[in-house]
Protein backbone atom coordinates (compact mmCIF):
# COMPACT_ATOMS: atom_id res chain seq x y z
CA UNK A 1 0.00 0.00 0.00
CA UNK A 2 1.36 3.75 -0.96
CA UNK A 3 1.83 6.17 1.96
CA UNK A 4 3.32 8.73 -0.40
CA UNK A 5 0.83 9.52 -2.75
CA UNK A 6 0.60 13.38 -2.19
CA UNK A 7 4.09 13.52 -1.64
CA UNK A 8 6.69 15.63 -4.19
CA UNK A 9 5.77 16.67 -6.91
CA UNK A 10 5.28 14.67 -10.34
CA UNK A 11 6.62 15.79 -13.85
CA UNK A 12 4.36 14.42 -16.99
CA UNK A 13 5.04 14.68 -19.93
CA UNK A 14 2.81 14.64 -22.96
CA UNK A 15 0.46 16.03 -20.49
CA UNK A 16 -1.71 18.02 -24.07
CA UNK A 17 -2.56 14.59 -25.41
CA UNK A 18 -4.39 11.56 -25.22
CA UNK A 19 -2.81 9.84 -22.47
CA UNK A 20 -0.85 12.69 -20.69
CA UNK A 21 -3.81 14.38 -19.80
CA UNK A 22 -5.81 11.59 -18.38
CA UNK A 23 -2.52 10.97 -16.62
CA UNK A 24 -2.07 14.36 -15.42
CA UNK A 25 -6.00 14.59 -14.45
CA UNK A 26 -5.80 11.26 -12.27
CA UNK A 27 -3.05 12.73 -9.99
CA UNK A 28 -4.59 16.23 -9.80
CA UNK A 29 -7.70 14.24 -8.47
CA UNK A 30 -5.87 12.44 -6.17
CA UNK A 31 -4.13 15.45 -4.82
CA UNK A 32 -0.36 14.81 -6.42
CA UNK A 33 1.30 17.95 -7.26
CA UNK A 34 2.05 17.47 -10.81
CA UNK A 35 4.34 19.52 -12.96
CA UNK A 36 3.58 19.34 -17.31
CA UNK A 37 6.34 19.89 -19.89
CA UNK A 38 4.55 21.11 -22.41
CA UNK A 39 5.85 22.87 -26.03
CA UNK A 40 2.92 25.38 -26.23
CA UNK A 41 2.01 26.80 -22.99
CA UNK A 42 -1.15 28.11 -25.07
CA UNK A 43 -2.60 24.05 -25.58
CA UNK A 44 -2.38 23.98 -21.49
CA UNK A 45 -4.97 26.34 -20.19
CA UNK A 46 -7.56 23.59 -19.11
CA UNK A 47 -3.99 21.92 -17.33
CA UNK A 48 -3.33 25.08 -15.84
CA UNK A 49 -6.67 26.05 -14.72
CA UNK A 50 -6.60 22.74 -12.93
CA UNK A 51 -3.96 23.54 -10.54
CA UNK A 52 -1.05 21.73 -12.87
CA UNK A 53 2.62 23.93 -12.83
CA UNK A 54 3.08 24.22 -16.16
CA UNK A 55 6.67 24.28 -17.75
CA UNK A 56 8.01 25.35 -21.60
CA UNK A 57 10.57 23.19 -22.44
CA UNK A 58 10.93 20.38 -25.68
CA UNK A 59 12.49 17.22 -25.41
CA UNK A 60 14.30 18.35 -28.96
CA UNK A 61 16.06 20.97 -26.89
CA UNK A 62 18.23 19.01 -24.11
CA UNK A 63 18.77 22.65 -22.15
CA UNK A 64 15.23 23.69 -21.40
CA UNK A 65 14.56 20.20 -19.76
CA UNK A 66 16.98 20.55 -16.32
CA UNK A 67 13.78 22.91 -15.17
CA UNK A 68 11.47 20.36 -15.94
CA UNK A 69 13.13 18.05 -14.23
CA UNK A 70 13.70 19.55 -11.03
CA UNK A 71 12.33 19.31 -7.79
CA UNK A 72 9.86 16.34 -9.22
CA UNK A 73 9.96 12.91 -7.45
CA UNK A 74 8.52 10.87 -10.19
CA UNK A 75 8.58 11.34 -14.08
CA UNK A 76 5.83 9.75 -17.01
CA UNK A 77 7.58 9.97 -19.96
CA UNK A 78 5.53 9.30 -22.99
CA UNK A 79 6.66 10.66 -26.76
CA UNK A 80 4.45 10.99 -29.92
CA UNK A 81 5.11 8.92 -33.05
CA UNK A 82 8.36 10.47 -34.50
CA UNK A 83 11.56 9.32 -36.10
CA UNK A 84 13.13 11.63 -33.17
CA UNK A 85 11.33 9.83 -30.19
CA UNK A 86 14.64 7.31 -29.10
CA UNK A 87 16.92 10.38 -29.54
CA UNK A 88 13.93 12.43 -27.24
CA UNK A 89 14.02 9.88 -24.40
CA UNK A 90 17.51 9.61 -23.86
CA UNK A 91 17.50 12.91 -23.13
CA UNK A 92 14.71 13.15 -20.63
CA UNK A 93 17.12 10.04 -19.33
CA UNK A 94 19.91 12.22 -18.87
CA UNK A 95 18.36 15.21 -17.47
CA UNK A 96 16.91 13.14 -14.67
CA UNK A 97 20.52 11.78 -14.17
CA UNK A 98 21.46 15.15 -13.66
CA UNK A 99 18.59 16.19 -11.57
CA UNK A 100 17.74 13.86 -8.28
CA UNK A 101 17.43 10.49 -10.39
CA UNK A 102 13.34 10.03 -10.18
CA UNK A 103 11.54 7.31 -10.93
CA UNK A 104 10.75 7.12 -14.51
CA UNK A 105 7.55 5.27 -15.81
CA UNK A 106 7.45 5.45 -19.26
CA UNK A 107 4.47 4.73 -21.96
CA UNK A 108 5.77 2.05 -24.52
CA UNK A 109 3.51 -0.31 -26.73
CA UNK A 110 2.56 -4.00 -25.83
CA UNK A 111 5.04 -6.50 -27.94
CA UNK A 112 7.94 -4.18 -28.68
CA UNK A 113 10.45 -6.28 -30.70
CA UNK A 114 13.68 -5.52 -32.62
CA UNK A 115 12.17 -6.87 -35.93
CA UNK A 116 9.09 -5.23 -36.04
CA UNK A 117 7.51 -2.69 -37.19
CA UNK A 118 9.50 0.69 -36.63
CA UNK A 119 7.41 2.24 -34.05
CA UNK A 120 8.38 -1.17 -32.21
CA UNK A 121 11.92 -1.19 -32.75
CA UNK A 122 11.64 2.29 -31.17
CA UNK A 123 9.60 1.59 -28.10
CA UNK A 124 12.15 -1.51 -27.74
CA UNK A 125 14.87 0.37 -28.08
CA UNK A 126 14.13 3.20 -25.38
CA UNK A 127 12.75 0.48 -23.15
CA UNK A 128 16.25 -0.38 -23.06
CA UNK A 129 17.89 2.62 -22.97
CA UNK A 130 15.66 3.11 -19.50
CA UNK A 131 16.26 -0.29 -18.00
CA UNK A 132 20.40 0.25 -18.38
CA UNK A 133 19.82 3.88 -17.53
CA UNK A 134 20.39 3.19 -13.63
CA UNK A 135 17.08 5.25 -12.99
CA UNK A 136 14.36 3.51 -10.74
CA UNK A 137 12.01 2.87 -13.65
CA UNK A 138 8.66 1.06 -14.61
CA UNK A 139 7.76 -0.08 -18.36
CA UNK A 140 4.18 0.35 -19.50
CA UNK A 141 3.12 -1.28 -22.51
CA UNK A 142 -0.42 -0.90 -23.82
CA UNK A 143 -2.13 -2.64 -26.63
CA UNK A 144 -3.99 -0.19 -28.88
CA UNK A 145 -6.51 2.42 -27.24
CA UNK A 146 -10.48 2.41 -27.49
CA UNK A 147 -10.07 5.80 -28.07
CA UNK A 148 -8.72 5.85 -31.35
CA UNK A 149 -12.03 4.71 -32.47
CA UNK A 150 -12.83 8.60 -31.80
CA UNK A 151 -11.32 9.52 -35.39
CA UNK A 152 -13.83 7.24 -36.86
CA UNK A 153 -16.55 9.60 -35.15
CA UNK A 154 -17.23 12.17 -38.24
CA UNK A 155 -18.00 9.43 -40.36
CA UNK A 156 -20.35 7.28 -38.21
CA UNK A 157 -22.39 10.88 -37.52
CA UNK A 158 -22.42 11.03 -41.44
CA UNK A 159 -22.27 7.38 -43.22
CA UNK A 160 -23.09 5.54 -39.99
CA UNK A 161 -19.65 3.47 -40.72
CA UNK A 162 -16.16 3.16 -39.44
CA UNK A 163 -13.62 2.66 -42.09
CA UNK A 164 -10.32 1.37 -40.90
CA UNK A 165 -7.75 -1.09 -42.32
CA UNK A 166 -7.52 -4.15 -40.00
CA UNK A 167 -9.21 -6.81 -41.85
CA UNK A 168 -10.43 -8.79 -39.13
CA UNK A 169 -7.84 -8.77 -37.05
CA UNK A 170 -8.64 -8.54 -33.08
CA UNK A 171 -6.98 -6.48 -30.46
CA UNK A 172 -6.62 -6.47 -26.97
CA UNK A 173 -8.31 -2.19 -27.13
CA UNK A 174 -7.40 -0.85 -23.88
CA UNK A 175 -9.35 2.16 -22.83
CA UNK A 176 -7.06 5.03 -21.89
CA UNK A 177 -8.77 5.82 -18.96
CA UNK A 178 -7.55 2.42 -17.46
CA UNK A 179 -4.24 2.57 -18.72
CA UNK A 180 -3.75 6.16 -16.62
CA UNK A 181 -4.80 4.82 -13.25
CA UNK A 182 -2.59 2.30 -14.15
CA UNK A 183 0.10 4.78 -14.32
CA UNK A 184 -0.60 6.82 -11.85
CA UNK A 185 -0.66 3.69 -9.46
CA UNK A 186 3.01 3.16 -10.79
CA UNK A 187 4.28 6.65 -10.09
CA UNK A 188 2.43 7.21 -6.95
CA UNK A 189 2.56 3.22 -5.15
CA UNK A 190 5.11 1.27 -3.54
CA UNK A 191 7.04 -2.16 -5.18
CA UNK A 192 6.76 -0.67 -8.97
CA UNK A 193 10.29 -0.26 -9.37
CA UNK A 194 11.67 -2.72 -12.40
CA UNK A 195 8.38 -3.86 -13.40
CA UNK A 196 6.83 -4.13 -16.96
CA UNK A 197 3.19 -4.22 -17.37
CA UNK A 198 1.77 -5.05 -20.36
CA UNK A 199 -2.07 -3.40 -20.45
CA UNK A 200 -5.02 -4.42 -22.45
CA UNK A 201 -8.43 -4.50 -21.75
CA UNK A 202 -10.77 -7.20 -20.90
CA UNK A 203 -11.18 -9.06 -24.54
CA UNK A 204 -9.57 -9.39 -27.77
CA UNK A 205 -12.04 -7.76 -30.14
CA UNK A 206 -11.92 -6.96 -34.22
CA UNK A 207 -13.34 -3.87 -35.41
CA UNK A 208 -16.51 -5.32 -36.31
CA UNK A 209 -17.03 -5.51 -32.54
CA UNK A 210 -16.42 -2.13 -32.01
CA UNK A 211 -19.01 -1.52 -34.49
CA UNK A 212 -21.43 -3.82 -33.12
CA UNK A 213 -21.15 -1.84 -29.70
CA UNK A 214 -21.02 1.73 -30.89
CA UNK A 215 -24.67 0.45 -32.83
CA UNK A 216 -26.17 -0.49 -29.49
CA UNK A 217 -24.82 2.61 -27.87
CA UNK A 218 -25.89 5.09 -30.15
CA UNK A 219 -29.19 3.31 -31.43
CA UNK A 220 -28.26 3.12 -34.73
CA UNK A 221 -26.48 0.84 -36.92
CA UNK A 222 -22.86 1.50 -37.69
CA UNK A 223 -20.71 -1.11 -39.57
CA UNK A 224 -16.96 -1.65 -40.07
CA UNK A 225 -15.61 -1.61 -43.42
CA UNK A 226 -12.13 -2.73 -44.31
CA UNK A 227 -10.07 -0.38 -46.45
CA UNK A 228 -6.58 -1.08 -48.16
CA UNK A 229 -3.53 -0.20 -46.43
CA UNK A 230 -2.79 2.60 -49.22
CA UNK A 231 -6.01 4.33 -48.83
CA UNK A 232 -5.51 4.58 -45.10
CA UNK A 233 -1.75 5.81 -45.60
CA UNK A 234 -3.75 8.97 -48.18
CA UNK A 235 -6.01 9.41 -45.40
CA UNK A 236 -3.47 9.99 -42.94
CA UNK A 237 -1.61 12.12 -44.75
CA UNK A 238 -4.61 13.98 -46.05
CA UNK A 239 -5.34 14.54 -42.33
CA UNK A 240 -2.23 16.48 -42.13
CA UNK A 241 0.81 13.68 -41.16
CA UNK A 242 3.49 13.80 -42.25
CA UNK A 243 4.98 10.73 -44.62
CA UNK A 244 7.43 9.14 -42.08
CA UNK A 245 4.39 9.19 -39.46
CA UNK A 246 1.90 7.80 -41.98
CA UNK A 247 4.30 4.82 -42.90
CA UNK A 248 5.07 4.17 -39.29
CA UNK A 249 1.28 3.84 -38.57
CA UNK A 250 0.37 1.90 -41.37
CA UNK A 251 3.05 -0.49 -40.36
CA UNK A 252 1.54 -1.20 -36.96
CA UNK A 253 -1.78 -1.10 -38.59
CA UNK A 254 -0.56 -3.93 -41.31
CA UNK A 255 0.30 -6.19 -37.88
CA UNK A 256 -3.24 -5.50 -36.29
CA UNK A 257 -4.88 -7.08 -38.91
CA UNK A 258 -2.63 -9.99 -38.92
CA UNK A 259 -3.65 -10.39 -35.46
CA UNK A 260 -0.32 -9.16 -33.86
CA UNK A 261 -1.89 -7.56 -31.05
CA UNK A 262 -4.50 -10.36 -30.60
CA UNK A 263 -3.61 -11.32 -26.84
CA UNK A 264 -5.11 -9.79 -23.37
CA UNK A 265 -4.09 -9.74 -19.94
CA UNK A 266 -5.12 -9.56 -15.95
CA UNK A 267 -2.60 -6.54 -15.22
CA UNK A 268 -4.89 -3.89 -15.31
CA UNK A 269 -7.20 -5.77 -12.56
CA UNK A 270 -4.05 -6.97 -10.60
CA UNK A 271 -2.97 -3.14 -10.92
CA UNK A 272 -6.22 -1.39 -10.06
CA UNK A 273 -8.60 -4.07 -8.54
CA UNK A 274 -11.02 -4.61 -10.74
CA UNK A 275 -11.63 -5.14 -14.16
CA UNK A 276 -10.77 -3.25 -17.13
CA UNK A 277 -13.83 -1.15 -19.27
CA UNK A 278 -14.98 -3.21 -22.25
CA UNK A 279 -15.76 -1.67 -25.39
CA UNK A 280 -19.73 -1.87 -24.65
CA UNK A 281 -18.75 0.28 -21.58
CA UNK A 282 -16.57 2.67 -23.99
CA UNK A 283 -19.26 2.96 -25.98
CA UNK A 284 -22.09 4.01 -24.38
CA UNK A 285 -19.53 6.59 -22.07
CA UNK A 286 -19.22 8.26 -25.64
CA UNK A 287 -21.81 7.92 -27.60
CA UNK A 288 -22.51 11.19 -27.85
CA UNK A 289 -19.30 12.20 -29.28
CA UNK A 290 -20.69 9.48 -32.15
CA UNK A 291 -23.91 11.31 -32.10
CA UNK A 292 -26.57 10.05 -29.89
CA UNK A 293 -28.83 11.99 -28.71
CA UNK A 294 -29.30 11.92 -24.73
CA UNK A 295 -33.29 11.69 -25.49
CA UNK A 296 -32.80 9.01 -27.63
CA UNK A 297 -30.70 7.14 -24.93
CA UNK A 298 -33.25 7.54 -21.89
CA UNK A 299 -30.68 9.72 -20.13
Amino acid sequence: MNTNSTQGKILVTGATGNVGGAVAMELVSRGVSVRALVRDESRAVGLAGAGVEIVVGDMDVPETLDAALSGVRAVFLATSANPNSTAQVRRVIDAALRADKPHVVRLGAAAPAADGPILGRMHAESDSDLAGSGLPYTLLRPSSFMQNAMMAAPSVISEGAIYMPFKNGRLGLIDVRDLAECAVIALTGDGHEGKTYTLTGPDSISYYDVASALSDAIGKEVKYIDIPLEACREALTGMGLDGWTANAYVEYFDLFGRNGYDFTTDEVEELTGRTPRSISQFAADFAGAFGAETADLGA
